[in-house]
């Protein structure tokens, strides 16, 4: 039975070591995820949520708000804006170990009328338990106007200045240094889904009235280090894989070319996506791009992406060109900017026009392969299923790819279109008419989504599926995990950030077997370096993060390496396998993100004498740590926590 206790004061019990790293771990949009103690995750997850006087209740979560953030030193300052009136602020400190501060902040613009507005702790599954202890430090006394919020369900509701949570395997102690409101809420007893709501505001709120709090949060409990199994089958070859890739969309001519230099001069790029700037290619429709650019007419943008592509490709780097803009004279109504009012976004070609499309469309191809030598593998419409910033149908999507497709091959070109390169992976059913037509097949050189989103365990079966329909290789088109970080750079930076990059990759490794992963970008946006004046950073020297590390050891992954199954049922770890038993390389990755604990490694050929075992975290830049010795294809060995390991033999 769970129980509430009511106390006059609280004492402190530890159940991890004092002395030991810790770590406050955050969303990009900057909700707690937990602290980490001796790389463990004690997870809780926080939010700032505003209930409006109809009980509606907004939420902070990915790409639900305007969000900002900077970094020091000392601190992490997320601000957010919540329609036009409403902003938040926290500022996130830890100074002691397991333990964060949190100054919360609210107010309004406006005069207004609210339910509430919370700062809010949402528990896990480790707290639900029948021995989940709940004391509450009270006041010695408050006054019933305290109680200002409009009563509803709830396990308790009250005036505290502090709660305690304890479960067989974890604690939880939040202290605060106003006194507020807390309501303990539950879903269900079957899945109690506990919420700790901390009132900062509720009623009529007045225009400019600022509603602060400053909250400290400490977290303890067992430190998960059981081993793990993990068992390949490399007798069972599947896809193959072909390292990493990049997009060079050029967007800054000051600063992304340092960034390009170092990422050619130091990643092993195997693939590369380019922008066919078409609305600067052919603004006018009665003029001829090509003879426009013969007499110097081209604009410095495409200009430069020719050149990109040109150089990509010298290196014997494929090229797939993406568009974003079609020219006005293209597109049905005035060009959209932001979200149409039904929702949707971008604009749609004029279907009027789709002779005039094919041959503009065309005529970039036929100028970049016969003036710079470059004939590209594929062609998309970025992210058309969601407008960015062209929008096609499902039919209008497989049109294009079957009509422009066989007119590019009647006029003597090999490119091929990308299925899908949907906005994320839940797109995928854009796909489908497209992948079931026998005369659009032959025209498809890849499938591809984006990795910003939805990639569960059923997206990444689907994806995969869809890819084997056509019988060709899948893409992650653009590879990252935030669209909307570009708002708030200093994110990249984190080392949490780049932890859950990389596991995400690794997932999708593992469960849709890409050909590749084109990082979003390998330009000064969304950069994996710093410095040099990147995202504002003019006081340091160009120089790699911890994301670029990742980069690089999954880029250095053996060549011609096929995907091979592998197993590994231990929370908090991720693991995809390749290997080719022809060459005798293998390569197996790995993200631990719990504790360091031992592996116990079985199932690779017993001919296998050994693996070199590479690490990036926060503290290591893919540092070759030691070489794991094999015997009969079994090893045991130590994985650093938060980390990502790969064991390789070149």
């Amino acid at each position: 039975m769970k129980k509430i206790v009511i106390l006059g004061l609280f004492a402190v019990i530890g159940l991890a070591s004092a002395g030991v790293s810790a770590q406050t771990e955050f969303t990009t949009w900057g909700n707690l995820t937990g602290i980490r103690i001796d790389n463990q995750l004690m997870e809780f997850n926080t939010s700032l949520a505003l209930e409006n006087k109809y009980g509606n209740i907004w939420a902070t979560r990915k790409e639900g708000q305007n969000t900002d953030f900077k970094r020091t030193e000392a601190d992490k300052r997320f601000t957010y804006g919540m329609g036009d009136n409403i902003s938040w602020s926290q500022v996130i400190t830890s100074q002691k170990e397991g333990q964060a501060q949190l100054a919360v902040s609210f107010s309004s613009k406006v005069d207004t009328v609210i339910n509430a507005a919370y700062f809010r702790v949402s528990l896990p599954t480790e707290f639900y338990d029948s021995e989940t202890d709940f004391q509450v430090k009270t006041p010695d006394n408050f006054k019933y106007k305290d109680l200002g919020l409009a009563a509803e369900e709830a396990l308790y509701k009250g005036i505290a200045t502090g709660v305690v949570v304890t479960s067989s395997t974890r604690k939880l102690e939040i202290t605060f240094e106003k006194p507020t409101e807390l309501l303990i809420k539950a879903k269900d007893s079957a899945n109690p889904d506990f919420q700790l709501n901390f009132v900062l505001a509720s009623g009529k709120i007045a225009a400019d009235e600022n509603f602060t709090n400053n909250f400290s949060i400490t977290a303890s409990g067992e430190i998960d280090k059981s081993p793990v199994a993990i068992k390949v089958f490399p007798n069972q070859e599947g896809e193959p894989f072909d390292g990493i890739g990049g997009n060079f969309r050029l967007q800054n001519p000051k600063m992304d070319p340092q960034v390009i230099d170092y990422s050619l001069k130091n990643l092993d790029v195997n693939w590369s996506r380019v922008e066919l700037p078409w609305r600067q290619w052919q603004p006018d429709e009665n003029k001829d791009p090509i003879a426009e650019a013969k007499n110097g007419n081209i604009d410095p943008k495409v200009k430069a992406s020719l050149e990109m592509a040109q150089r990509l490709d010298k290196m014997g780097i494929p090229v797939i060109l993406a568009a974003w803009f079609a020219p006005d004279w293209a597109i049905v109504g005035e060009r959209v900017r932001g979200v149409n009012l039904d929702g949707s976004r971008g604009n749609a070609l004029d279907q009027t026009k789709k002779e005039a499309i094919y041959k503009s469309l065309t005529s970039y191809l036929k100028y970049l392969k016969e003036e710079y030598g470059v004939e590209a593998k594929m062609f998309s419409f970025n992210e058309s299923d969601l407008g960015i910033d062209v929008r096609q149908t499902p039919e209008e999507h497989n049109m294009l790819i079957k009509e422009l497709g066989k007119y590019w091959e009647s006029n003597g070109f090999d490119t091929k279109f990308l299925l899908g390169d949907t906005a994320d992976a839940n797109g995928w059913e854009f796909t489908t008419l497209a992948s079931v037509d026998p005369e659009t097949q032959p025209y498809i050189g890849g499938v591809s989504f984006h990795s910003w989103r939805g990639w569960t365990d059923e997206n990444m079966m689907k994806w995969r599926d869809i890819a084997n329909r056509v019988h060709k290789p899948l893409f992650i088109g653009e590879g990252s995990i935030d669209a909307g970080a570009w708002r708030y750079p200093q994110i990249f930076e984190e080392p949490t950030y780049a932890l859950d990059e990389i596991d995400v990759y690794v997932k999708i490794l593992n469960q849709a077997r890409p050909l590749t992963i084109l990082q979003w970008q390998l330009t000064s946006d969304y950069s994996p370096l710093s410095g040099g004046g990147i995202f504002g950073n003019t006081k340091d020297k160009l120089y790699p993060t911890q994301r670029f590390f990742n980069l690089k050891q999954l880029g250095e992954t053996p060549d011609d390496l096929k995907y091979i199954p592998v197993t590994s049922g231990q929370k908090g770890i991720r693991v995809a396998a390749m290997g080719n038993h022809e060459n005798g390389k293998y390569a197996i990755h790995i993200v631990n993100m719990g504790a360091t604990r031992m592996v116990n490694l079985s199932g690779l050929p017993q001919t296998l004498s050994s693996l070199t075992m590479y690490v990036t975290n926060k503290n290591k830049s893919f540092e070759k740590v030691e070489t794991i010795n094999l015997k009969d294809g079994s090893a045991s060995f130590a994985l650093e926590g938060a980390s990502f390991i790969s064991l390789m033999n070149q």
